[in-house]
């Protein structure tokens, strides 16, 4: 597996996940971050490995309570990244490509000219929520992500904090893509949980 970043930026949103997060949403992050690194390495993409690593951590962060403001998830988390980036000084330009990247992965569709962390972030969530693109990584980095960072029933627990989303935010996407059946995309996914 890749090697992470050591900003101080980076640690400080391992430690507040790990303080805030459920653990397998915590999990989910770190999946999400190397399955994103693995796919760049597939498609020959370069990135920003603080943007990508900082904002594959803090992308589901909205769905927890303590910073969920009522918007829609994906903007809470946003919102929470950039305030970290701001008080480590990163320059606005940076912090909106955090932002975007966080935003944008619960797109219908995204392409590279997006952003490149932002096209990766998106592949990787959805190898991690619903099995895309799995076949794109090799047995053996799914293996040694999963040992890493197992799943801890997160098909229960992610569709469950969907579902929460979707019932209280009917203008988002959670409610949008429950609607689209992402309860059945989620199970149908091939992990185990």
């Amino acid at each position: 597996m890749a090697r992470r970043p050591d900003s101080r930026l980076a640690q400080q949103a391992e430690e507040l996940i790990r303080a805030v997060q459920p653990l397998f949403l915590t999990n989910h992050a770190f999946r999400s971050h190397f399955f994103a690194v693995a796919l760049a390495e597939r498609d020959q993409i370069r990135f920003d490995t603080e943007v990508l690593y900082v904002a594959s951590l803090l992308h589901d962060i909205g769905l927890v309570e303590e910073f969920d403001t009522g918007a829609c998830f994906e903007e809470d988390g946003a919102s929470a990244a950039v305030r970290l980036a701001s008080e480590e000084g990163w320059p606005p330009e940076r912090c909106a490509e955090l932002a975007e990247a966080i935003r944008l992965h619960v797109a219908t569709q995204i392409e590279l000219g997006d952003g490149p962390e932002a096209f990766l972030l998106w592949h990787s969530t959805g190898l991690d929520v619903g099995g895309d693109r799995h076949g794109d990584v090799t047995a053996a980095t799914v293996s040694a992500v999963l040992a890493a960072y197992p799943r801890l029933d997160f098909k229960e627990g992610f569709t469950g904090l969907i579902a929460d989303q979707a019932e209280r935010k009917p203008g988002c996407w959670a409610a949008r893509a429950v609607k689209a059946g992402i309860r059945e995309r989620i199970a149908a996914a091939p992990f185990e949980s």
